[in-house]
């Protein structure tokens, strides 16, 4: 299979199978992987992917919430009121998977050449907590390509995955949670699929929902 067969079999998940639980070694591997491919500028990897396994139902129920209240505020705040009809459906990945990543900012230690160019003056970001707002584009960027080379070894590996930033990224929103460390900057859920989007979807919906074509998006200067 190529690289292009294996991505395009990617599916956005709305809700995952409580019936069929990825083993933890799978989920280990695949995380590895992107450990192992992900760049990171002087390799300081200035996030935490915090994994919160099948036991931790009451924090993902949690998480759950910050995304469907984040969704009544801005539905709130742009129309008067939030969405009429209820809660949102899309967000029952994140409350359904079996594993829920939780991507955050952290602080980081400098390696052992970075410290010799400390030492010698250099200053760096994502060594300082207060330097956290104005780094947060570029730990995003940093953020998306781990997220892009796990969904292709969880394809790889058999498994489905679905990502969502409707939430609050603050950390004060997040007090709850003792690991969160920092901004929150990405939600990504993995396991097996119960129900995808494009199956949720009616035949005329799905005709309608389509990407702006490549000339629209890629343009030579």
């Amino acid at each position: 299979m190529t690289q292009l067969e294996l991505l395009d079999k990617r599916r956005h998940i709305m809700k995952f199978s409580d019936d069929n639980i990825p083993p933890k070694s799978v989920i280990e591997d695949v995380l590895w992987k992107s450990w192992k491919v992900t760049p990171s500028k002087n390799s300081f990897m200035p996030y935490h992917v915090n994994v919160l396994g099948p036991d931790k139902v009451e924090e993902k129920k949690a998480i759950w919430q910050k995304s469907q209240n984040n969704n009544d505020t801005q539905n709130t705040k742009n129309f008067g009121a939030p969405n009429p009809v209820g809660n949102n459906l899309f967000f029952e990945h994140l409350s359904s998977a079996p594993y829920l990543l939780v991507f955050s900012q952290r602080v980081c230690e400098p390696n052992g050449l970075i410290a010799k160019n400390v030492e010698a003056g250099a200053y760096y970001q994502q060594m300082h907590e207060d330097e956290a707002d104005g780094n947060q584009q570029a730990v995003g960027i940093e953020v998306g390509m781990f997220h892009s080379n796990l969904t292709a070894f969880a394809l790889e590996a058999g498994l489905d995955t679905s990502c969502i930033l409707c939430f609050p990224s603050d950390r004060s929103s997040w007090t709850d949670m003792d690991f969160v460390e920092g901004h929150v900057l990405l939600l990504m859920s993995v396991g097996y699929s119960e129900l995808a989007r494009r199956d949720f979807l009616t035949e005329a919906d799905s005709a309608l929902d389509k990407k702006p074509e490549p000339e629209e998006v890629i343009r030579w200067i």
